[in-house]
């Protein structure tokens, strides 16, 4: 699974840098959705199934992308080959 994603991160990123933008939209809807989430619940609302589902889409999902965007961004930082040093790394 790391060799897959640092792959990606390689094949998406070797060309152009990544943006800060990226990681500061996806924890920006992040925490928007956590705290609509999180009122409602001590507003005493308690959710299906489905609501819940897409609760924690809405708020995994960001999560987990900028989370993941940021760890290639400071990988690329280290140097423009640090990409690929870690995707030869991984892949072993």
């Amino acid at each position: 699974m790391r060799a897959a994603f640092w792959r990606f991160a390689h094949q998406h990123y070797h060309g152009r840098k990544p943006l800060l933008l990226v990681d500061v939209a996806a924890f920006t809807w992040f925490a928007l959705f956590a705290l609509i989430y999180g009122a409602a619940f001590l507003a005493g609302w308690l959710p299906n199934f489905i609501e819940a589902v897409v609760g924690l889409f809405l708020i995994g999902c960001p999560l987990m992308l900028g989370v993941l965007h940021r760890r290639i961004r400071i990988e690329a930082a280290k140097s423009p080959d640090a990409l690929y040093r870690k995707r030869l790394l991984t892949s072993r």
